[in-house]
């Protein structure tokens, strides 16, 4: 087994991220690894992503679904997916074109346009999985949520955020380590326990419901 070795550039990144308790500075930090990082890890992302089991329905189809009108959905019946997603965009004053854009999706597109795909899909569920968990945009609530991302389908943005912030956590605020590892746990739990998310055309579903809708997919 070969030893693995992080880069000069890649060890810089990962010392600026740690040193950054601004939760955007992973960003930075998961570009580079998806630029520079170790190939046989960067190429193990690409390997989950596909083995997902939802990964052969999801290209079979390839759906994406267009920007959400939120002034429709503020219009149907309090309690549906609709309205709880329009009022979680409005209430934490979100573009619904935000993550759509995300350089993310092209640095995925590079590594093939199966994981390209995969990878603009999700992001354009990452606020729909909020108003399915329930779970707030607090520092903590975005951990839950990405914890519960990675359970679901592992992609290199969203484990760097569990990988560096509880090292840097445990190197320089060690009193939150708890609780942030109670977050992780959290949503890591409630990820595995839930149905496959990622191939359901949610957006079909804004009058239903959303307690029936949790209810159905084991979001209890």
């Amino acid at each position: 087994m070969r030893s693995p070795k992080l880069s000069p550039e890649m060890t810089e990144g990962l010392l600026e991220t740690l040193s950054d308790w601004d939760p955007r500075a992973t960003v930075d930090f998961a570009h580079l690894f998806m630029r520079a990082g170790d190939p046989e890890g960067v190429a193990g992302f690409d390997t989950l992503a596909l083995a997902n089991p939802a990964a052969d329905e999801m290209l079979a189809e390839r759906y994406l679904s267009p920007a959400p009108d939120l002034d429709a959905l503020g219009a149907l019946s309090e309690g549906t997916l609709g309205h709880a997603f329009e009022r979680y965009m409005r209430e934490n004053d979100l573009d619904p074109n935000l993550l759509r854009e995300s350089a993310f999706i092209e640095a995925h597109k590079k590594r093939g346009a199966d994981v390209g795909y995969l990878a603009e899909r999700g992001f354009q569920l990452h606020d729909m999985f909020h108003v399915l968990t329930g779970y707030d945009t607090t520092p903590l609530g975005e951990v839950r949520v990405v914890s519960f991302t990675v359970a679901q389908t592992p992609a290199p943005y969203p484990a760097m955020i569990l990988a560096t912030r509880p090292l840097q956590s445990a190197l320089y605020k060690p009193q939150l380590f708890p609780i942030l590892m109670d977050a992780i746990s959290d949503g890591w739990a409630r990820g595995r326990r839930a149905k496959p998310l990622m191939p359901v055309h949610w957006e079909d579903h804004w009058e239903r419901p959303l307690t029936d809708l949790q209810r159905e997919y084991d979001l209890g």
